[in-house]
């Protein structure tokens, strides 16, 4: 993994944010700048506690999730290929992954996958992750998938890998327009980087259910603190990214 994935990693996480402002603070202090010092000594606790607030961790989220509309995988257009990204929590029991109705969770990566396959989108399914693609491509062949339709990408530790190592594997097979499945939050920046490989990119984002909280929106909780890592941690890796010139 790359060292800036390493630091993106841990500086998502308000806490550690919150330090870092505090370190600032410091820092002013010491060069005497007080007033300066004091100010973002004081953002620091600020900055915590509108994390642990549901309203406002959850309305960052949305703002990424919205940005691509989900729908039913019959209601897809056709392409050349459907792309799965792991990186997600996957079933370790072959049916958990289903419904009562046996079909595929449309919440689950590989479920939507499959969906959109099942649904005649596109007569080949890549699946992209050092750790998830050979488990994702078993859960497949185990609901009738033939493993021909199948290619897996088993080097990429990042999204950025994700896409160039897929690239190339479809451009073997010729397949130039996907349907990208990831899910909603990660696909602003899975979406870019497939694109700045010069593919086709449909973005077919999981219809994975938003953050909840129980009880009230505007009660700070440290649960929540976990949620709004994950989404600064998007926003952080697509600054990052369009910054390296990978999206």
């Amino acid at each position: 993994m790359y060292v800036f994935d390493l630091v993106n990693l841990s500086i998502s996480h308000p806490i550690t944010q919150a330090w870092l402002l505090g370190a600032i603070a410091l820092l002013c202090i010491v060069l005497r700048r007080y007033r300066l010092g004091l100010g973002i000594a004081a953002l620091a606790p600020l900055w915590l506690l509108l994390c642990a607030t549901p309203a406002f961790a959850h309305g960052l989220q949305r703002c990424l999730q919205g940005q691509y509309a989900t729908q039913a995988a019959v209601d897809y257009p056709r392409a050349d290929a459907i792309v799965v990204l792991g990186g997600e929590a996957l079933a370790d029991e072959k049916d958990s992954w289903r419904d009562e109705s046996g079909d595929a969770i449309a919440n689950s990566r590989v479920g939507f996958g499959y969906l959109l396959f099942r649904a005649s989108r596109a007569p080949l399914v890549v699946l992209s992750g050092e750790n998830d693609a050979k488990r994702m491509a078993a859960m497949l062949e185990r609901q009738g998938v033939p493993p021909s339709a199948v290619r897996l990408e088993t080097a990429s530790h990042t999204t950025y890998e994700n896409a160039r190592n897929s690239a190339a594997i479809l451009r073997g097979d010729g397949a130039h327009t996907v349907l990208l499945v990831t899910s909603p939050e990660h696909m602003p920046r899975a979406a870019a980087s497939f694109e700045k490989q010069g593919l086709h990119v449909i973005p077919a984002p999981a219809l994975l259910p938003p953050m909840r909280a129980p009880g009230n929106d505007w009660e700070p909780r440290r649960a929540v603190l976990w949620d709004a890592s994950h989404t600064l941690h998007e926003y952080i890796g697509l600054w990052v990214y369009r910054l390296r010139g990978w999206a």
